[in-house]
């Protein structure tokens, strides 16, 4: 110990000489600044631009345009249509009615209307946590209008053109958002949406309701009901509801339940498993008025580098229990437009079908995917249809990158369809054994982009061949082609310019009368 004493003198002097050291720069920088004080004179300010600044006080609603979005998309599309001045399936030709009946058919100008302009748009906006970071709005619209008139049995009519003034405008969605009621508690993690709005469950629910929906540790609850909405029908059956239910177990699973009420119910029953990161596993069964309708599986192979996609999946149909179309279908409709009886397209009678598919990434700069699709009817010669048969269906496409921002998407797809013979039907109506045998479909793709993706251009090819039948005839290898190009060009980080070009001709034995058909599409997307 007897060194302490030493070394805490030594220290005692290393503290004095830093004190001097910070001293002498002090005195040195106030001398500067004594010194240089009175240099530079000091400006004053005139009078007349002193402006007196008034505090501002900015409200909740003035923040407005900081919570408002914005966006639209428009375009105007122009249909040119060439004819080969033979008659229709129908045997109606062009010319004008005379005075006694014409032995080559039936004559009527206005099918033969060579071109149309239409105006599209859409539109959407609403606001994020205006008044308050709770709320939030949602509305968008649509409207379609014929420029030009659009006579009655115009290749280019539309639905449109069944509506007066030949225009539409329809509000998609318009609804209020209430999320996130409190911190804590059961109401955390719960929104509630109040308007119009599209809710998926068993069904698609289009409805002018309400709709519940939370989240609270391993369940999910979602509540909806009020009036089905629609666009081109007035049902008598209006009143709609349903919810999901979502409960998450240990291991990585997933057990959910879907319901849809609406003239009968519709209930659904999925399951959900990850095995580990590469592997997920999901099935459902469907029920319809109580009757068991569809049930499905399917594997889904997803490793972390994303250069490979492997899904497999099988699809029972149970029974003819449910709809053709979709749920609206047994709705009453009680439309003055709708006078006549809906086209009945047969039963759906039970079938098995499966798939695999594939995706993987060869280098950087080429991908490789393919499909294939197997459909059996439980009885063939029984259950068949013109829209229900049994099919195999092949695809192969290749998306390559040849050189920097050019990229390059070619196609091959091929659909056999078992259809028995035509051969010895009796009835004439019977149209069960008629339709397509082998459809082949090549198409290519070319895209270029400039200056960082502000020009985008791109280019196509379609070519396609097809066989059919029926009880008079047996055609093989008919074709159509069809080209098609765009330009889309970013004029600022809000609007883009778009330009779009498409030239097919069409089949002979189902238009003979249509040579080919161009649709030019000129648009613009503007956002806030």
């Amino acid at each position: 110990m007897a060194w302490l004493p030493a070394t805490a003198a030594a220290q005692d002097r290393a503290d004095d000489e830093e004190g001097r050291q910070q001293d002498t720069a002090t005195d040195i920088g106030s001398a500067w600044d004594e010194l240089l004080s009175d240099v530079v004179p000091k400006a004053v300010a005139d009078p007349a631009l002193v402006v007196e600044q008034r505090p501002v006080s900015k409200t909740a609603a003035g923040d407005f345009l900081n919570h408002f979005f914005f966006q639209s998309h428009t375009e105007y599309i122009r249909q040119e249509v060439g004819f080969t001045d033979r008659s229709t399936v129908t045997g109606v030709f062009d010319g004008q009615p005379g005075e006694i009946a014409d032995l080559l058919g039936i004559p009527f100008h206005d099918a033969f209307q060579p071109n149309s302009d239409h105006l599209y748009s859409f539109m959407n906006m609403g606001t994020r946590g205006w008044l308050s970071p709770h709320v939030n709005t949602n509305f968008s619209f649509r409207y379609r209008q014929d420029l030009t008139h659009v006579e009655a049995g115009s290749p280019t009519q539309s639905v449109v053109n069944t509506f007066g003034a030949n225009r539409r405008l329809e509000m998609l969605s318009g609804f209020v958002e209430i999320k996130d009621f409190a911190s804590r508690g059961t109401a955390r993690g719960s929104s509630l949406q109040i308007g119009r709005q599209f809710v998926h469950g068993a069904e698609i629910a289009a409805i002018d309701g309400s709709s519940f929906t939370t989240h609270n540790g391993r369940v999910s609850l979602t509540l909806f009901g009020g009036r089905r909405f629609t666009y081109y029908s007035d049902p008598e059956q209006r009143a709609i509801g349903g919810g999901n239910f979502a409960l998450r177990l240990p291991g990585n699973s997933i057990v959910e339940y879907q319901a849809l009420f609406y003239v009968r119910g519709s209930h659904r029953v999925i399951f959900r498993k990850r095995f580990d990161p590469n592997w997920v596993f999901k099935t459902d069964l469907k029920v319809v008025g109580g009757s068991p309708v569809d049930y499905s599986a399917q594997v889904m192979y997803l490793p972390p580098d994303g250069k490979s996609t492997v899904r497999l999946s099988f699809f029972q149909k149970l029974s003819d229990k449910d709809f053709f179309y979709d749920y609206t279908v047994i709705a009453r409709d009680r439309s003055r437009f709708n006078r006549l009886p809906r086209l009945n397209l047969g039963p759906l009678s039970p079938f098995s079908q499966f798939m695999i598919s594939g995706r993987r990434e060869i280098t950087p700069r080429l991908r490789l995917g393919s499909s294939l699709w197997i459909r059996r009817l439980n009885d063939a010669a029984e259950d068949q249809a013109a829209f229900l048969a049994s099919f195999e269906d092949y695809r192969f496409n290749a998306q390559t990158f040849p050189l920097r921002r050019l990229e390059l998407f070619l196609e091959f797809h091929q659909r056999n369809t078992d259809r028995l013979s035509p051969l010895g039907v009796t009835e004439f109506d019977d149209v069960g054994r008629a339709g397509e045998t082998r459809i082949q479909d090549f198409s290519g793709e070319l895209r270029r982009s400039f200056g960082e993706g502000r020009l985008v251009l791109q280019g196509g090819l379609f070519y396609r061949r097809i066989n059919l039948q029926n009880r008079f005839f047996f055609i093989e290898n008919e074709r159509v082609v069809g080209i098609l190009g765009s330009v889309s060009l970013k004029l600022d980080p809000r609007t883009r310019l778009y330009l779009d070009y498409s030239l097919d001709d069409d089949y002979f034995i189902f238009r003979p009368s249509i040579q080919r058909a161009q649709v030019l599409r000129l648009g613009l997307s503007w956002r806030y």
